[in-house]
């Protein structure tokens, strides 16, 4: 295969030429070897993803099978062959790719036999000019495709290096809630090493095609992917039907969910450990009934919320005609607004913090009216100075907050929604 080439460090690459490698590896998870294998894609976007993120990092065995296979810390790898079996079948399918239909690829990936850590390598000069040579094949037809495509590979590494914060800040000795008493009055009761704790982040797939949908999707609807991408806009075209088949069956999540990730390992810490990330997709009712649980996103990219809605003053809802977020308060106080909308200068969030399922742990909801409100939404709660205002919204107990659910506010500033304020508030009864 001509292999002669040095390997290629991401770290000395400009940023483009290290978007290039991420987009050669799209192109092999999303071959037809690998399309149809999750297990394989998501062994592949973790390794490839985690040495260019941390160059020179040797991935083991142990790490894969916790963070991609969800095997417990610690567990018996001369036990369970799950990572060697999968790295195995991995090399193969790799090898046949760029072997046939990526043989005009001017760089190769590989992992050697008895690593974890992929390389990047150069082809061989003539095959590389070959590529070159080859003109890009265009369909103006499928403009929307396309679009579609590039804003895949994006969504699909976010939550690899979502994953790789949350394992870096396991080690940790410290925690922010040892010097911040507002953040310990909330995350106390959500942080805990004997608790299990799940970030369930948005699915930027459900969101993106919602757009194309005449309604809301209810969870029941999301969770059979085949109704909602077999809905008629979507048939007028069939190669944009199987790319949202495709998505739906993979878990994207969108950048801001990164940005809370690292703030919650922050506030881990030594708890870190409790912490479990899951893609709204890969979610479970069960898990409402007995874990603690974060949930990010409103309903229109986080259906798992639906579950405790109809137990809140305030109800999220999008105007399928004027394209419009906005939150309902079912029961206005004097000087409240029956409806708080958004638009291009106003950002809203809702945040729950309420008993899960089975009353045997917490759930928490940060609900933007769009992306810019939950990260707010994320930086609120995670601020000593911004959670500060809950104190005179919300009843105390022993020092911790009870049950809640608020409203932020904020003006957004080209598209960022930098402070919030608490326009109302319902405490929520236990």
């Amino acid at each position: 295969m001509g292999l002669s080439r040095p390997e290629i460090k991401a770290a000395t690459l400009r940023p483009s030429a290290v978007e290039e490698l991420r987009a050669l590896l799209q192109r092999v998870l999303w071959s037809r070897r690998l399309e149809k294998s999750g297990r394989l894609r998501e062994f592949l976007t973790y390794v490839c993803e985690r040495s260019i993120v941390e160059p020179g990092i040797e991935i083991h065995e142990q790490e894969i099978g916790e963070q991609v296979f969800g095997r417990p810390i610690g567990y018996d790898t001369t036990q369970d062959n799950i990572v060697r079996v999968t790295a195995s079948q991995a090399r193969k399918k790799i090898e046949q790719y760029f072997a046939q239909d990526g043989a005009t690829e001017p760089v190769i990936l590989e992992i050697p036999k008895g690593q974890y850590t992929p390389v990047f390598r150069e082809r061989e000069a003539d095959v590389a000019g070959a590529a070159a040579s080859i003109p890009p094949v265009a369909s103006p037809r499928h403009w929307v495709w396309a679009a579609a495509a590039v804003t895949a590979p994006i969504l699909a590494i976010a939550v690899i290096v979502l994953a790789i914060q949350l394992t870096s800040a396991r080690h940790a000795q410290t925690t922010a809630l040892d010097q911040n008493p507002n953040l310990r009055a909330l995350w106390s009761q959500l942080l805990s090493p004997a608790t299990r704790t799940d970030l369930v982040v948005t699915d930027s797939s459900l969101s993106f095609f919602q757009e194309l949908l005449d309604h809301q999707l209810s969870l029941s609807e999301y969770l059979h992917p085949d109704t909602w991408t077999s809905a008629q806009k979507l048939t007028a075209d069939p190669e944009f039907q199987a790319f949202a088949r495709r998505a739906a069956e993979h878990r994207f999540t969108s950048l801001a969910n990164v940005t809370f990730a690292y703030r919650l390992a922050t506030l881990a810490g030594p708890s870190a450990p409790s912490v479990s990330l899951f893609s709204a997709r890969g979610f479970n009712i069960r898990q409402l009934q007995s874990d603690n649980v974060i949930l990010l996103g409103s309903t229109r990219a986080n259906p798992w919320g639906e579950l405790i809605a109809d137990r809140l003053n305030f109800h999220y809802g999008f105007d399928q005609k004027l394209r419009y977020s906005y939150f309902e308060n079912r029961n206005p106080k004097p000087g409240e607004s029956g409806i708080y909308r958004s638009d291009g200068g106003t950002s809203f969030c809702h945040i729950v913090f309420a008993p899960n399922l089975g009353r045997t742990g917490r759930i928490l909801w940060i609900a933007g009216s769009e992306v810019e409100g939950t990260e707010g939404g994320g930086e609120f709660v995670t601020d000593e100075r911004a959670i500060s205002q809950l104190r005179a919204a919300v009843p105390m107990t022993q020092g911790r907050f009870g049950y809640f659910e608020i409203l932020l506010h904020s003006n957004r500033v080209g598209g960022v929604a930098p402070r919030f304020a608490v326009v109302a508030s319902r405490p929520i009864s236990p």
